[in-house]
């Protein structure tokens, strides 16, 4: 009898022993993933967390004689309360409104174009494509150069064309607008076209064929089967143009400076002249936690209709 429970207290060491093993093997699996990810968690944490935090920080603080001073939401009390803030807000949404949608109605009438398999579709594509692998600065100075009063190419066509233009579109709000729409829209046109035309491609023929079959014309074949087909592909493209209008900098002062006066300062502009070039960091940095609180909005309602039409 002594000798059983010896053996089974064996037997049940050993089984204790195969399955801590296996555990201890099992949890050593489960870090293999993490190890790979960790680099790429740091460095998120580097660039993007990290500078977060700290502008939020800064927005609630003063800068004088080289010491931030807090003083709280003083910094967007002062900022709600300036004209110019409301100016850049208007400026914003009239940028971003035309800039998104002829960038994605134009960018799918080009992709409808192309998936109808014409000739040089390559060539085509190719030419589509130079304009956005240009920096906003290079993208920028085309765009000043061909609008000069004195020089400009495009200006000299718009003034022979249209005589009541007489006035270069330099000198006004309207046409100051109407050029940073118009280099913005040409620029971003490569991105939405390819997107758009991927995910034409995934539509299956056999769909197509058989609306076509039930009496469908083109424009019932894209409203009621295309377009609900790559609804998904179109909202992460509304969600990425959107989040790139509203903190385009680069390409709108490189065109125009933000003017005239404050003609086309965005926010993103006004961010830039308010932060660095009158050196007030606080006020800077309250701007750009404004336009985060604007881009985590945009993405909440793209996860939303997303999380809606997968239900």
């Amino acid at each position: 009898m002594a000798q059983i429970t010896v053996y089974n207290e064996r037997f049940y060491d050993k089984a204790r022993q195969r399955g801590e093993s296996r555990r201890s093997r099992t949890g050593r699996r489960a870090l293999i993933p993490l190890a790979f990810l960790l680099p790429t968690m740091l460095i998120l944490l580097a660039l993007q967390v990290y500078p977060t935090l700290y502008a939020i920080f800064i927005s609630t603080t003063r800068l004088r004689r080289g010491v931030a001073e807090p003083v709280g939401f003083a910094n967007f009390e002062r900022l709600f309360q300036l004209p110019s803030f409301w100016e850049g807000v208007r400026h914003t949404l009239t940028f971003a409104a035309f800039y998104i949608v002829l960038t994605v109605v134009l960018g799918m009438l080009l992709a409808l174009l192309l998936n109808r398999r014409i000739k040089f579709t390559g060539v085509y594509l190719v030419i589509i494509f130079i304009p956005w692998v240009l920096s906003d600065v290079v993208a920028g100075t085309m765009w000043r150069w061909l609008f000069q009063p004195s020089y400009g190419i495009l200006q000299e066509w718009v003034t022979n064309t249209f005589p009541f233009l007489r006035d270069p579109l330099y000198t006004n709000a309207a046409g100051s607008m109407f050029i940073v729409i118009a280099a913005s829209v040409w620029q971003t046109l490569a991105f939405t076209t390819i997107l758009s035309l991927g995910a034409l491609q995934t539509v299956p023929n056999e769909v197509l064929e058989s609306a076509s079959l039930d009496g469908a014309n083109r424009f019932q074949r894209f409203f009621r089967v295309i377009l609900p087909i790559i609804r998904p592909t179109l909202l992460v493209m509304i969600l990425l143009i959107s989040i790139r209008a509203i903190n385009s900098v680069g390409l709108i002062y490189t065109t125009t400076g933000g003017g005239p006066g404050r003609a086309t300062q965005t926010l993103s502009v006004f961010l830039l002249q308010t932060g660095w070039r009158q050196g007030d960091f606080g006020s800077g940095a309250a701007i750009s936690v404004v336009l985060l609180g604007v881009n985590m909005m945009l993405t909440l309602i793209y996860l939303r209709l997303l999380g809606r039409k997968a239900v």
